[in-house]
């Protein structure tokens, strides 16, 4: 990979696109794929005819709104193009880009900064990490010593935050 691919792929709060679960991925396509089988059988009216007598089909609606979700679960290319994933307008990238930086990294508060709350739950551990790492020893190559993406993928670190924090 180039450098202008990797600053590309490198969103303005310094996770690294590319491993992000929306980047690219397989599960949205199967997930419509599967929305739109259920829709022309009609699914539902079979669910609704066949959940008096059994439980694994009460709950019918709520995984249709789980699927729907995952339909819409993907973006095609990194934020700096596309503008953001996920919670938009992204707070993070209208500060970023109102102050002129390429990324938090060059700004002296970020460790502090409450913009980054959205996306504690998920990845704290590696935004912090990599902030850090593009800071000290700048963009070229830094996806290179990245940690993974999101806290259950960290050693360490439990799935659930509030009880990490209990600690």
């Amino acid at each position: 990979m180039n450098g202008e691919e990797e600053k590309e792929l490198t969103a303005y709060c310094g996770l690294y696109c590319a491993d992000c679960i929306h980047f690219q991925n397989k599960h949205s396509k199967i997930a419509r794929q599967l929305k739109e089988e259920l829709e022309n059988i009609d699914f539902q009216s079979y669910a609704s005819i066949k959940s008096p007598f059994g439980a694994e089909f009460q709950e019918y609606d709520a995984f249709l709104t789980v699927l729907e979700a995952l339909t819409n679960h993907s973006c095609s290319e990194g934020c700096r193009s596309s503008g953001g994933c996920g919670a938009e307008p992204c707070a993070i990238i209208q500060c970023c880009e109102e102050k002129d930086y390429e990324g938090c990294w060059e700004c002296t508060a970020f460790e502090t900064c409450e913009k980054f709350a959205a996306l504690k739950p998920r990845c704290e551990a590696s935004v912090m990490h990599n902030l850090k790492e593009i800071r000290e020893n700048g963009l070229e190559g830094w996806s290179n010593r990245r940690v993974p993406i999101y806290n259950w993928q960290q050693p360490g670190l439990t799935k659930e935050p509030e009880k990490r924090d209990k600690e």
